[in-house]
Parts: structure tokens; C-alpha cells; sequence
């Protein structure tokens, strides 16, 4: 019979890795970052100690303890975990760290499967310095709706939308129904149809594991914000400043970083990204890409109403030799869901305030990559799952289900039957 267990994802926001398992075989469905209960253990400034990051981790239990699915070299010398364990597959759904941020240290002979768009953004990543730790998997590239057989299992990958290409869900047919996986996904964004055909595709499963960030949030602040609220308020930033404007964008966020050239173009301005994610942009075929060595200082101080910049967030005194403050014409920063991401990250309190000291006021114009409370529930109402697992959420218990579903709040590590007491 075939067992579901959650090895991350449990009553935090990140680190999705869910191992189903038949006769022998696994699959498991993304590998991100965990992050232990409370704070995490690794954030900044704690700096990883290098040919230790996964050990270290596996010590504090922010890695699944799972065997046969490291490689050897990633573990401890003599660790149990290096013995083979079945045949494994791996499943990423789409290239943000809390999913995929593990895989660097999978094992050679472990499949490491991922949408073609997923992997091109990995892949672009990697080239420009900003890959995985350990090293890139042989990554194994799927199309939508493509199947992988692993052993009486079948893998279907499903597009959804998020702020990110290759975003998928995924099918796991197994002989004792069909388990559905989310990852992360949203029905405000460029590509809605995405994610309700999924919802449609997935409809009468057996098992639903789905994705709930937006449960542990305030649901008082009104309508859900959209794409087309994003770009407007760019646009009316940029109208709105006189001189230079600096931007906070998500650079994975390939439909967003376009949108915003188109509407700093029409503005009759230029976006000049940081050398790194310039030549990222250039790798994924984003065309219109300026960065700035090819913009000499002294026209940007000439013209600061002309350009868009993106600071460094790990560079603030570099903001001093920028043409922003005093004896400047009045300056912005558009924070649209770029780095620092918010309140709640070690880099935003200086962040904000370097920007204060400069005089720089901040407008925040992002919306969410994540699925509402209210898109939520009507996900729910429209699959119709048998039994649905909110995770990737500190709120589990703000998921109803509508009557005759069953809701099961997932423990860390444990195991779970299809068609048994527990499901």
C-alpha cells in the first residue's frame, strides 16, 4: 500500500519534501530548505561552514534524515544515511530555494526531474554564480504533462502559475489512488488558466497536499492585489519622481522583470540591473538588459530622471554613490517583492534604514505569490479531493474543507496509508 511521509513544510512557510512510497520505490516531491520550529538556525549572518553545510544541517534536524538519498561525500564519514535504499526520484516543482534547495547534495543515481522552464532559470543561475550548494544535479527536464514511470508509480507534471517559470504541481498515480502536490501556486497572476486547469486535471483525487501560506496572514487588508495593481503603481511611481527611481524587483519573476522594462521604456526611462542579474536576465532570453558598466556615472548623475537602478541590498554604502538625496531631485526606492523581502529578514531593518538616511522614501507596489484564502477554499470546493494536507503554512487549521473532505495536519516525519485509518 502506498504511505505518504512530510520530511519539511510542517507548520513553517518553505522546505516542501514529501516522500510517497510503494513496494520499494519513492518519489519525493521537492527538496527544499528547512527551517526548523522558531528561528532559523541559518540565517544571517550565520555563515555555512564550507564541505559542511548538509552535515551541519542533518545535525540540527533541518535536513531529512532520509537514507539513500545524499550523496556519500555531503555526509559524515561512516553515516547510515549513505546506504542505498530502493530506487528514489526526485521532483522539483519550481526553482525557489525553499524547494529545491537540497538538491546540489542528491545522490549521482537518484533522478532529479524538473519543468524545462525550471531548469533553464537553475541553469542561468548556476552560470552567473547564484547556484545551488554542492552543485547542480543532472537535472532531468519534463514538458507539460509529461509522465515518469517510477515503479508502480506515475509522475505527472502539471503547470500552475507563481511568480517563477516552470512552475509545476504534480500527479502521483499510484495503484491506491492518486496523490496531488500543489508546490506553490497562485490565481491572481500573469497565467491563472494555469492553475485552474490543474485544479480541473486534479479533481476526485484521493489525497490533495496543498500549499497555504496565505492562512497564517491577515485576511483584513481588502482585495487580493494583482498583477495588473503591480504595474500600474510602477507606472505611477515612475510618473511620480522626478529624479531617480530605485527598484526592489524578484529578478526570477520573469514576467514581472518584462513588464517593468516595457513600463519604464514607455516612461522614457532605463532599468540598469546589478552586473549578476543582468547577465542572468541575458541567459533565460531576456532582451533590453542593462547593466552598469554600460551606463558611465556621470550621465546617470547628469540625468537620474532617466534611469531605474537596482542596488545591491548586501552593498548599502553603495547607495551613497548614487545620485539620490541631497542636492538630487527627489528620489524613490519600489520595492516589488525584491531582496530584502520584508520585516521578518535580518537585512531589512539596515536596508530601511540607509534609505531613511538618504531621505529615500520606500513604496511597496508587490502582490503575493501565493494562492488567497478565499482562492484557497474554492480550489477545494472545485477538486474535491478525498483528503487534502495544508502545508508550507504556519495556520493549518484555517483550511476548511467543505463537508465530507477530511483535513489532516501532517506531523513532521510521520507516515501516512492510502486507504488506511490515517487517510
Amino acid at each position: 500500500m502506498a504511505t505518504i511521509e512530510f520530511w519539511g513544510g510542517v507548520g513553517v512557510i518553505g522546505g516542501s519534501k514529501i516522500l510517497v512510497q510503494q513496494d520499494g520505490y519513492r518519489v519525493l516531491l521537492d527538496i527544499g530548505i528547512d527551517i526548523p520550529s522558531g528561528a532559523d538556525l541559518f540565517r544571517r549572518p550565520v555563515r555555512q561552514r564550507p564541505g559542511r553545510e548538509l552535515a551541519d544541517r542533518l545535525r540540527l534536524g533541518a535536513a531529512p534524515a532520509l537514507p539513500g538519498l545524499f550523496s556519500p561525500d555531503a555526509l559524515e564519514p561512516g553515516s547510515p544515511l549513505a546506504e542505498q535504499v530502493g530506487e528514489t526520484a526526485v521532483f522539483v516543482s519550481h526553482p525557489h530555494i525553499d524547494h529545491v534547495g537540497l538538491a546540489g547534495f542528491v545522490r549521482p543515481e537518484v533522478a532529479v526531474h524538473a519543468h524545462t522552464d525550471a531548469v533553464d532559470v537553475l541553469t542561468a543561475l548556476a552560470a552567473t554564480g547564484q547556484g545551488l550548494t554542492h552543485g547542480e544535479p543532472d537535472w532531468q527536464r519534463l514538458t507539460d504533462g509529461q509522465r515518469v514511470t517510477v515503479g508502480p508509480m506515475e509522475v505527472e507534471c502539471v503547470p500552475v502559475d507563481h511568480d517563477v517559470p516552470g512552475a509545476s504541481g504534480y500527479l502521483v498515480h499510484t495503484p491506491d489512488g492518486t496523490l496531488v502536490f500543489t508546490g506553490d501556486y497562485r490565481f491572481h497572476g500573469h497565467h491563472p488558466r494555469r492553475s485552474w486547469d490543474f485544479v480541473d486535471r486534479a479533481a476526485g483525487s484521493a489525497v490533495l497536499v496543498t500549499e497555504g501560506t496565505t492562512l497564517g496572514w491577515d485576511n483584513s487588508t481588502g482585495r487580493q492585489r494583482g498583477e495588473g495593481d503591480v504595474a500600474r503603481d510602477f507606472a505611477r511611481a515612475l510618473e511620480e519622481t522626478a529624479g531617480l527611481v530605485l527598484l526592489s524587483l524578484y529578478p526570477r519573476d520573469i514576467d514581472r522583470v518584462k513588464d517593468f522594462l516595457g513600463i519604464a521604456e514607455a516612461a522614457g526611462r532605463r532599468i540598469v540591473w546589478t552586473e549578476q542579474i543582468a547577465a542572468f536576465l541575458r541567459l533565460v532570453g531576456v532582451e533590453g538588459v542593462l547593466s552598469p558598466t554600460e551606463v558611465p556615472a556621470a550621465e546617470l548623475r547628469a540625468e537620474p530622471g532617466r534611469y531605474v537602478v537596482m542596488p545591491d541590498p548586501d552593498d548599502l554604502p553603495s547607495l551613497l554613490d548614487l545620485p539620490a538625496g541631497d542636492g538630487y531631485p527627489a528620489a524613490c526606492l519600489v520595492h516589488a517583492n525584491g531582496e530584502p523581502l520584508g520585516p521578518f529578514e535580518p537585512r531589512w531593518a539596515p536596508f530601511t534604514d540607509w534609505l531613511g538616511a538618504l531621505g529615500i522614501p520606500l513604496r511597496q507596489i508587490g502582490c503575493s505569490g501565493h494562492a488567497s484564502q478565499d482562492d484557497l477554499h474554492h480550489m477545494l470546493e472545485r477538486m474535491r479531493p478525498a483528503t487534502v494536507f495544508p502545508i508550507h503554512t504556519t495556520s493549518p487549521t484555517r483550511l476548511h474543507p467543505p463537508r465530507g473532505m477530511r483535513r489532516v495536519l501532517a506531523g513532521y516525519g510521520s507516515s501516512y496509508t492510502f486507504g488506511g485509518d490515517e487517510i
